[in-house]
């Protein structure tokens, strides 16, 4: 057999060298053995530093590809490790975040709160919910979840924590809270309308009871109807009281209707047409306190034709885009501030504009202006829902809101909404009314449990109808059972010991001719019941306060 080759023997020689050495080591404990599973047999190192790197790479693409940010800081609260969605979500390369503190990307309230939770629990995990700072300035609603690292003998050497993006969950929280609040306040709103319009009702209808009897007399010393009367002196004495008087009480009336407005809730009332004027003059009603004492307001009203929205949720607009034109300007100087709102087609959309000549915007803030819980308010003042809230009405109207600001000038928000399609917007033709005419005289029941209201429609109706009040649904129902029968029935909608639903749910059964002649009085629906009712069946109602030709206007229909 022929030798090998000198070189290739001292290779050789080399290699078994250098596999003896390394047994060595393993054998005296230089370095640590890795066994096979299966045969239980020392393994190459080579192939155990590759399995190594496989799982070590295994392990660096479930962190990089998680949702959740990571984060590892040490004793000193210095960050050691972040993954890549941490440092996307705060808007730095991971490699500039090592070494930062923690701190740098939290509020000092944030960083004690934080401190506080985590002291308490030295061992096992445990979460905060807090807030962050993005690179660029934007707060981040997190929730981090912590575990304490600690060495071999128990001492703590860092932190590692697991953090969520909670904003946009945050945001649905939040806007639901305010949804629910806007729901009670809508009931309260609904409530107290109902209360103010029953009084109310009364107080218009006798006002103008009173107005139409002076109404003759007043027009001179002694007239056909009043022959020799000395008191007219009197009479246009009073005649500029009361005048005033029926001025104040139509003014509440207008201030009420703006409540049952803003009290309506979306799911309560679907999208009808809504003439933008008429919702625009209700919201600068309800912002007239802000605005008397900041600005002049302008008017331009364009000739622009109804649109397809909800009245209440567009009021809410107009009413939030005028309180800020109202706030952005200082007080006390009306005349030198101007507040402008118009109205105008363009582009085939209706466009609304609510200017002011305020300090402006800043270019830097105006893009996120609409951003939920973005405010330049001060505290307590705002809470960044508003315009964000504004926006996605708008915008489920298939519409847009923007803004164009120039910063010392004021700025100007635009509301521009779709004109519905021809078939969506019909018009019926104006009703003609008819010239009123005596009619003959008819029965009629009143049922309503305000005392005052009975004796005022009583005495409007009196004098060419006959008249039954009654203030309990009951007595009415006993009447009508009984055999009693009315050419026209006036009943309140909301009444304590029956409610008029149900006074025509009974009638229904026994003197079902009688339900089909009521007509309901109503100072406010303010129960979903209520709102059902009106909206389904094909009864016809009052919305009090109603004048005295309205009233008599609706007995003439049904007493002919």
């Amino acid at each position: 057999m022929n030798a090998a080759p000198a070189p290739h023997r001292r290779g050789l020689a080399q290699r078994l060298s250098e596999a003896q050495a390394t047994i060595e080591a393993l054998l005296s404990g230089q370095i640590d053995a890795v066994v096979d599973s299966k045969s239980a047999t020392p393994v190459l190192l080579s192939r155990a530093q590759d399995a190594l790197r496989q799982s070590e790479e295994q392990h660096r693409q479930i962190v990089e590809a998680t949702t959740d940010g990571i984060m590892k800081v040490d004793a000193l609260e210095k960050i050691v490790f972040v993954n890549g969605r941490l440092a996307e979500m705060l808007g730095y390369e991971a490699q500039q975040m090592i070494g930062m503190d923690v701190s740098t990307f939290m509020s000092a309230s944030a960083r004690a709160s934080m401190v506080n939770t985590f002291a308490r629990r030295p061992v096992g995990q445990d979460t905060l919910d807090t807030v962050l700072r993005h690179k660029g300035g934007t707060a981040i609603s997190v929730n981090i979840a912590a575990s304490p690292l600690v060495d071999g003998e128990g001492q703590r050497i860092g932190t590692l924590g697991m953090v969520r993006d909670v904003t946009e969950r945050n945001k649905l929280q939040s806007q639901l809270m305010v949804s629910d609040r806007m729901a009670s306040v809508g009931t309260l709103a609904a409530g107290v309308a109902h209360e103010i319009n029953n009084p109310l009702a009364a107080v218009l209808g006798n006002l103008d009871y009173v107005a139409e009897i002076l109404g003759g007399p007043a027009r001179g010393a002694s007239t056909s109807a009043n022959p020799g009367r000395s008191d007219a002196w009197l009479i246009e004495e009073i005649r500029g009281p009361i005048g005033d008087a029926l001025e104040a009480a139509a003014r509440v009336r207008l201030i009420v209707r703006d409540l049952k407005i803003f009290s309506r809730s979306p799911s309560d009332e679907p999208k009808s047409r809504v003439n933008i004027q008429a919702v625009m003059e209700s919201s600068l009603r309800m912002a007239w306190n802000e605005i008397r004492h900041r600005a002049r307001l302008v008017k331009l009203y364009g000739v622009v034709p109804n649109v397809e929205a909800n009245e209440g949720r567009l009021g809410q607009v107009f009413l939030n885009l005028i309180v800020n034109a109202a706030q952005a300007l200082p007080e006390g100087h009306a005349e030198q501030n101007e507040i402008r709102v118009s109205t105008h087609v363009c582009d085939g959309r209706v466009v609304v504009e609510v200017s002011d000549t305020g300090a402006g915007i800043s270019p830097e803030i105006i893009g996120r202006i609409f951003d939920a819980f973005f405010t330049t308010k001060g505290v307590g003042v705002g809470t960044g829902l508003g315009l964000a809230i504004c926006h996605r009405i708008i915008t489920d109207l298939d519409g847009a809101l923007t803004v164009e600001s120039t910063v010392g000038k004021g700025s100007t928000f635009r509301v521009v909404l779709p004109i519905p399609r021809p078939e969506a917007i019909e018009e019926a033709a104006p009703a003609v009314e008819p010239v009123p005419s005596p009619g003959r005289r008819g029965r009629i029941l009143v049922v309503d449990d305000e005392e005052l209201v009975l004796r005022s429609v009583k005495r409007l109706l009196s004098k060419e109808h006959d008249i039954v009040a009654i203030a309990k649904a009951k007595a009415a129902l006993a009447l009508c059972a009984g055999g009693e029968s009315f050419d026209l029935i006036l009943c309140d909608l909301m009444m304590p010991d029956m409610t008029g639903m149900d006074l025509h749910s009974e009638l229904s059964r026994v003197a079902p001719e009688q339900a089909s002649r009521m007509v309901f009085l109503t100072g406010g629906a303010f129960t979903v019941k209520a709102s059902s009712f009106l909206a389904d069946q094909a009864q016809e109602h009052l919305d009090k306060p109603f004048s005295p030709t309205t009233l008599r206007a609706v007995v003439r229909r049904h007493v002919q």
